[in-house]
């Protein structure tokens, strides 16, 4: 009975220490986690709460929370990139759908152009990923970086920026091929070519500010995702940190009561004494075995949802290629451009709706199974610590002469102290999830503000270049109105593409400067916990020498973030002002381009007005000749003649120089078809 009593009060303790550990990181109340957006490149399954298992100090968290910023942002780039070649394409094809309805193209013609542009830029993205995989593993194989990751990190980032730049050159060019096709291939004339790329530019203008919206929006979904896992993970953390400190407060509550039994009792306290520690070596044995296979267990787990995300990813990424060649085939025949971007929005929003699903299972599949497996960890140990705490009950009862209620006395003692224990930790938790949602929410908050910043800079940047276009439209009196038009278009989709590749450039070098003060300080907490090893952290000057050179290395530490704040403005100011020179460099080509084409048609019209003359000359000696021989039997005749010559002035009027001639005849049509019939009999009958 004594045995049975104490170990009931033993059973209180216990459900008293579990009551501490009984969050749920799955449940509503500790996490909610959104539906994040966006594209997920099919190789990287690195993404998620998987890869968080393997960390749990909040240094190391936020190293990998920033990995996977930098890395969810540079995938984010590129499936709009993906998605704007996809697109362009296709405005292209709605525009060649015009002229073949015209009939100013064949299809044969139009066939080669678009394919023409579409390879292209499909051996675009595959060149540049065949350079950036072999870079990284060249980057990877340096023995520079092996020992900083920081480094490593520098080096990927320039890599990164390089090939965004090349890209974006690349890709320029194939819109000159387009416009070389629509003159060679496709035989238009050069006005009827700029009608064409006028009408390119403006539509991928509208499709650039399209993709500039959805990298806003996705890039704060991604914040909040990062944000929502970051949770999770602290959560996890502090759970494994509080299972560890109740065990040493159930050996020092122990510990207490036993010393009270054994006051003014020299021979109680020695026997006690060595019982404790007996019971002391039990349990932080047990406590070590249990940490060492919570580690391997949840090393196979990750392992096993590491594989399972990455062929679920692959197998949406498959059907999403697949979508994306539905897509295509349905906006084949489109003969509107507005038609076609909103149909590409509403096919963004379908693809992005099924990822979030996609992405929100998975996270909420991977917090759980985490939670699970803590719990049957948890309750393992706890089973063995019973185990241990019931042969600790009947050694002191059968070693001791301490009676039943002594014994019962000390044990509800016990129950009383851990019971302190967990509603202070309890109390801790609570005040630990809204600090740490506190700190969640300004961070969003920062994120925001920052954005905005970029954003009011893109803006003064894009109005300081409309004052200076403008300035130079000035100087352009010889232009015409359609040929002004022409330069501001261009002008405005220029500065749009220059403000989305900033704006993703800036964004994506501040997250990685980020990343490499979270990997700094994790490095320094690891040292930290190198140094406190084999240490007597009670000895007061060990700790206040301990604690300055922490506050030491904190001070340096910040100050080189500083520092590369710094560089990074400067960086980008630099980026800045080459893609701003860039810019200027298009945009004379541009004026150079109209200015040539305009003098090169000026010289045709005096060309075609001196021909002009000259045939003026002939036809009148010719129409007299005609009137002199006519006759009442040459009516039919002249009728069969003036069909004929209808089908002449349908033929000629497709020509380049035959509208000029229906230009300047418009108000005499019989010098027209007059005309017309003097060239068909000299030149092509």
């Amino acid at each position: 009975m004594e045995n049975e009593k104490a170990i009931g009060i033993l059973m209180q303790e216990r459900e008293v220490a579990s009551t501490q550990n009984s969050t749920n990181l799955s449940s509503t109340d500790s996490i909610s986690i959104s539906a994040p957006s966006g594209d997920i490149d099919e190789s990287d399954s690195m993404l998620g709460v998987t890869p968080l298992m393997a960390v749990h100090s909040s240094e190391d968290i936020a190293a990998e929370i920033s990995r996977q910023d930098v890395q969810a942002t540079i995938n984010l780039e590129e499936s709009l990139n993906k998605n704007r070649n996809m697109v362009s394409v296709q405005v292209l094809r709605v525009l060649l759908n015009k002229l073949l309805k015209q009939d100013k193209l064949n299809d044969e013609a139009a066939v080669a152009i678009m394919m023409n542009l579409k390879n292209s830029l499909g051996d675009i993205e595959k060149q540049l990923e065949n350079e950036r995989r072999q870079a990284e593993a060249k980057i990877k194989a340096d023995e520079r970086f092996a020992a900083d990751p920081v480094a490593m990190e520098t080096e990927m980032e320039k890599l990164q920026a390089v090939l965004g730049h090349k890209m974006n050159l690349m890709v320029k060019e194939q819109e000159a091929r387009v416009r070389r096709d629509l003159l060679k291939t496709a035989g238009l004339s050069e006005i009827e070519m700029e009608e064409v790329m006028a009408g390119y530019i403006e539509e991928a203008m509208k499709l650039d500010q399209l993709l500039a919206g959805q990298y806003e929006k996705e890039s704060q979904v991604i914040q909040q995702q990062l944000s929502e896992r970051l949770l999770v993970a602290e959560l996890a953390s502090q759970k494994q940190s509080q299972q560890t400190a109740e065990v040493q407060a159930n050996i020092a509550a122990r510990k207490v009561a036993l010393n009270e039994l054994a006051v003014n009792n020299e021979i109680l306290h020695k026997r006690l004494d060595a019982l404790f520690q007996d019971y002391e070596r039990t349990v932080l044995k047990l406590q070590e075995k249990h940490e060492a296979g919570l580690l391997k267990q949840q090393k196979a787990l990750a392992e096993k949802l590491q594989q399972r995300r990455s062929d679920r990813l692959a197998a949406v990424e498959r059907k999403k290629e697949t979508e994306r060649h539905a897509f295509c085939a349905r906006t084949d025949h489109m003969m509107h451009a507005d038609s076609l971007l909103q149909a590409f929005r509403d096919f963004q929003q379908k693809q992005s709706s099924k990822m979030n699903k996609l992405l929100t299972d998975m996270d909420k599949d991977e917090a759980q199974e985490l939670e699970s497996l803590m719990q049957e960890a948890k309750a393992d140990r706890d089973r063995d610590m019973q185990m241990a705490d019931e042969a600790f009950i009947n050694k002191l009862q059968d070693q001791t002469a301490l009676s039943s209620n002594e014994v019962s006395g000390l044990l509800q003692r016990h129950v009383t102290e851990m019971r302190n224990f967990t509603r202070i930790k309890e109390s801790e938790r609570q005040q630990y999830a809204i600090v740490l949602k506190e700190r969640l929410a300004n961070r969003q908050k920062r994120w925001q503000e920052e954005y905005g910043n970029m954003q009011r800079e893109q803006k003064v940047l894009a109005e300081q270049q409309e004052n200076t276009v403008a300035k130079v439209m000035e100087t352009q009196t010889g232009l015409d109105e359609e040929a002004q038009m022409q330069i501001l278009l261009s002008h405005h989709y220029s500065i749009q593409r220059l403000n989305n590749q900033l704006t993703m450039n800036k964004h994506r070098q501040h997250k990685l400067l980020v990343r490499k003060l979270n990997m700094k300080r994790a490095r320094m907490a690891d040292m930290r916990r190198q140094r406190q090893k084999g240490k007597n952290l009670k000895d007061e000057d060990f700790d206040k020498q301990f604690q300055q050179e922490l506050a030491l290395e904190e001070k340096l530490l910040q100050s080189e973030h500083e520092e590369a704040v710094v560089m990074l403005r400067k960086n980008i100011a630099a980026e800045t002002e080459r893609l701003i020179k860039e810019h200027d460099q298009g945009m004379a080509s541009v004026i150079g381009r109209l200015q040539v084409g305009r003098a090169r048609r000026r010289a045709a019209i005096q060309r075609h007005d001196k021909a002009i003359q000259q045939l003026e000359v002939q036809l009148a000696s010719r129409v007299n000749e005609d009137n002199a021989d006519r006759t009442a039997d040459s009516l039919g005749t002249d009728h069969i003649l003036q069909q004929h010559m209808k089908v002449n002035v349908m033929v000629f009027s497709r020509t380049a120089f035959g509208k000029y001639l229906i230009e300047i005849c418009s108000n005499s049509v019989y010098l027209l078809v007059n005309i017309v019939r003097f060239l068909s009999e000299k030149y092509f009958l």
